[in-house]
């Protein structure tokens, strides 16, 4: 049985996918601290300010990492607070830095793969101003990950600063599997207010239509993570360089994010379908003229 870590094993995404990875894998949890409870082996530890060779110690005899922990700001989000989005590098950059101890600890012990959590965020420049402009349909893996924000900036960056692991440049490959994660969360009225749609264009039905869009059941993502770490070698667009990007998203009607490359190299086929299972939160709104269209 594979041996997985799994960083920020206490987090709301890991929370959606160790249920169903436990029943296949070893796994060996990782967080500042745990307020779940769970089968397997647990460690406290603060990553972000733990020295690559504490890590080494934790990383050590695992197949696999899972590479979810992520340092959140004081405040929740808020794209519209210009002042705050700007003030973020800072922020945003010690999870960059964070990312790389794993990315060297994990190198330094043999550590075979690595599986990080990007988000669909790293290139979200794409949808902010084309997608919602209705300038473009689908936003591909094998675009240049283009964001406008430090979030996404840092999303973007996980996965550049993962080549040079990935090329062979210290003397080996290490595998990586960068997965952009769509809307984990089951959609309600709440995310009409949701206001990651840039130019004050979150509100109302639009953004509904966003998140049926962006939808990845808790079905669906804990199977591409569990394919992540099953599929036999990691192949991508680069040649001979064991490095890919994929979306973290669902089948859903209203989708905007490829899901070329799960497909072609993890064999992912999603099964939930957002249209299908919220069908009866959407009839309340389907005979509004607003409704009309499949975004915006």
């Amino acid at each position: 049985m594979k041996k997985v870590l799994i960083t920020g094993a206490n987090g709301y995404v890991a929370s959606r996918i160790i249920p169903h990875l436990e029943k296949k894998f070893e796994l060996t949890l990782v967080d500042i601290d745990f307020n779940q409870n769970f089968e397997s082996k647990v460690i406290k530890l603060n990553l972000s300010e733990s020295s690559v060779s504490d890590i080494e110690k934790i990383v050590k005899g695992h197949n696999s990492i899972i590479h979810l922990a992520y340092i959140r700001p004081d405040k929740e989000r808020d794209p519209n607070n210009l002042d705050n989005e700007i003030d973020s590098f800072d922020q945003e950059n010690k999870n960059v830095i964070m990312a790389n101890k794993i990315y060297k600890a994990a190198f330094k012990n043999n550590v075979e793969r690595i599986i990080v959590a990007s988000s669909n965020h790293a290139a979200d420049w794409y949808e902010h101003y084309e997608v919602h402009e209705k300038k473009l349909d689908m936003v591909r893996t094998d675009m240049l990950p283009y964001s406008d924000n430090f979030y996404g900036w840092a999303k973007a960056s996980y996965e550049l600063l993962s080549l040079p692991y990935a090329s062979g440049k210290f003397g080996r490959k290490m595998e990586f599997i960068h997965v952009r994660i769509g809307f984990p969360r089951e959609i309600d009225e709440k995310i009409q207010s949701n206001k990651f749609i840039s130019n004050n264009n979150g509100e109302g039905i639009k953004n509904i239509k966003r998140h049926l869009g962006a939808y990845v059941s808790q079905r669906d993502l804990s199977d591409l993570f569990s394919k992540a770490l099953s599929v036999e070698k990691v192949i991508g667009s680069l040649s001979d360089v064991p490095y890919l990007v994929v979306y973290g998203v669902s089948d859903n009607t209203r989708r905007f994010w490829s899901l070329e490359s799960a497909r072609k190299f993890l064999n992912f086929y999603p099964k939930d379908d957002s249209e299908k299972k919220f069908n009866s939160f959407i009839k309340n709104y389907e005979n509004l003229e607003e409704w009309e269209g499949r975004l915006g």
